[in-house]
């Protein structure tokens, strides 16, 4: 898929740093993940599932569950301790699919001029969970409804339950959002033509790069 016009392009510098991956790995399905546990950095391949709400104007509010997986750079921990250790994170790679009765099908990939970056924060003890946090731009195409939308204000995705580095089999996120417009990728600069006003989701699972290859050719 092809980025939003050209007069939104650039928006993303704002939204946090790469990390660098030269010297990070792939990770795929089999793969453990211990609770409370200090990690080295990587590439997570994980599954994921979201509920989004969608309100447009004159036409009403709109209730859709995503199924797909994303791409999440984990740099290497500041420490090796749980309650001190800091990671910054990047997405890069999101696949979504959803089905509504009245939107038909609509998927969701990542917004490929913007850097979604974001830290997982220290926490107040060894057993104690995380906080982790990542502003996320992303594209909802909706071919039922003839418009692909994108965010020019961050999806600010939050996590403060982490156990885990990874935090796989969790399905406590939710997005930081109040009725967030999306514009029309073909009109970036007119006005917003729906607004995005509650996004929950979970991390599931690693998957194998298999899955991986098959996300990325059904998209």
């Amino acid at each position: 898929m092809t980025g939003p016009a050209e007069s939104s392009r650039g928006i993303g510098d704002l939204f946090g740093p790469r990390v660098d991956t030269s010297e990070l790995r792939d990770i795929y399905a089999p793969e453990e993940v211990e609770p409370f546990t200090v990690r080295p950095g990587g590439i997570d391949n994980l599954a994921l599932h979201s509920t989004d709400v969608f309100s447009v104007p004159g036409r009403g509010e709109y209730t859709v569950d995503f199924s797909g997986y994303f791409r999440v750079v984990r740099s290497h921990p500041t420490t090796d301790e749980w309650a001190s250790a800091e990671i910054r994170v990047n997405i890069i790679d999101l696949r979504l699919l959803g089905q509504h009765d009245e939107l038909g099908e609509v998927r969701v990939s990542l917004n490929p001029d913007i850097i979604a970056s974001g830290q997982m924060f220290q926490a107040v003890g060894p057993l104690q969970p995380k906080a982790c946090r990542i502003a996320t731009g992303a594209v909802f195409d909706i071919p039922q409804m003839g418009v692909s939308v994108f965010n020019k204000e961050p999806i600010l995705l939050m996590n403060e339950h982490v156990i885990r580095m990874p935090p796989v089999d969790d399905p406590s996120g939710h997005a930081l959002l109040f009725r967030l417009p999306l514009y029309d990728r073909q009109d970036p600069d007119g006005q917003p033509v729906a607004y995005l006003t509650s996004l929950r989701y979970g991390a599931d699972n690693y998957i194998t790069e298999a899955e991986v290859r098959r996300f990325r050719e059904e998209s």
